[in-house]
């Protein structure tokens, strides 16, 4: 069987606490490893080819085989073993040693069983139209989740963690250079195209089937947000199915200001689309585009 709900980013806006609150819910089944990246393999993103990509792109990208197992370790192979979770340990050989077709990524929603199964790979924002077009063949009734983030924050978080796996320095002491390139790579610009991302899947899937939420929701109200999930996916969504750990900070970067300078960088980059994404959804976009604009209106008094 296929998903019938796939995630669809955005990176670095709290996709792995979305995957963590799914698969708490009993009426939702997910695959335990986040990020299956079947789509992406398939349908490489745009300039791959000729553009650096980041380290978790190449990590998970490099070739079908290695990535696959690279992503499951021996010591999750032994737990599970020792704990007798068999279903888990098929799952495993299945995606490591799987033909990489759709039929393949078929049989990885097999445990499902009578469950609401979804999988959630934030890399499938950035898909082509060729690409959707081909998921929107397969499974043309699935929903399709979007969670947004300020794109300031989303491009900065997103260097981080990038240049730190890449370079094994710190925050602090990667040269704002690095940045720079990193913030104009095709790989972060995409990333945080939401209005392009929104276009390219609602050219294929209907505005019902799409649902949108904001990363700043997860920081002040993750309980409606989690809930309006449940109802959007339409499984039970009572207080008694929110998670206790809802408020739980998950995969969290390291917190570091953004330097003026590269600040002021990334608001150049980003002001007209967040100020048409304010246009179009109101609150958290508008509390995006004034920090965006005072980042520029320092540019201006610095002159």
């Amino acid at each position: 069987m296929y998903p019938r709900f796939l995630g669809i980013g955005a990176q670095k806006a709290g996709t792995t606490w979305l995957h963590e609150m799914l698969s708490s819910h009993e009426e939702i089944w997910l695959p335990h490893l986040k990020e299956l990246h079947y789509f992406d393999h398939k349908f490489p993103i745009g300039e791959r080819a000729s553009q650096v990509q980041s380290a978790s792109d190449r990590k998970a990208l490099s070739s079908f085989v290695s990535a696959r197992i690279g992503r499951i370790s021996a010591a999750k192979v032994i737990e599970r073993l020792r704990i007798r979770r068999w279903p888990d340990l098929l799952w495993d050989i299945r995606y490591q040693f799987g033909d990489w077709s759709d039929d393949w990524y078929a049989s990885l929603f097999e445990n499902a069983r009578g469950r609401l199964p979804g999988e959630i790979t934030p890399a499938y924002s950035c898909l082509s139209q060729e690409a959707i077009f081909h998921i929107h063949s397969l499974m043309p009734d699935a929903k399709l989740i979007l969670l947004m983030r300020d794109p300031i924050e989303r491009a900065w978080s997103h260097a981080k963690m990038d240049l730190a796996q890449a370079t094994g320095q710190t925050t602090e002491s990667i040269d704002a250079t690095a940045y720079l390139a990193h913030f104009d790579s095709f790989a972060s610009r995409r990333r945080g195209d939401y209005l392009k991302t929104v276009r390219c899947w609602r050219a294929h899937f209907s505005e019902r089937q799409l649902f949108l939420g904001f990363y700043d929701e997860i920081l002040s109200g993750p309980e409606n947000l989690l809930a309006r999930v449940f109802e959007f996916l339409e499984v039970s969504a009572t207080a008694g199915h929110i998670p206790s750990a809802v408020r739980k900070r998950v995969n969290a970067g390291a917190e570091k200001p953004i330097p003026g300078s590269l600040h002021r960088h990334l608001a150049q980059i980003y002001v007209n689309d967040v100020r048409e994404l304010a246009r179009q959804y109101g609150q958290y976009p508008q509390l995006w585009l004034r920090n965006c604009e005072r980042a520029l209106d320092t540019k201006l008094d610095a002159r």
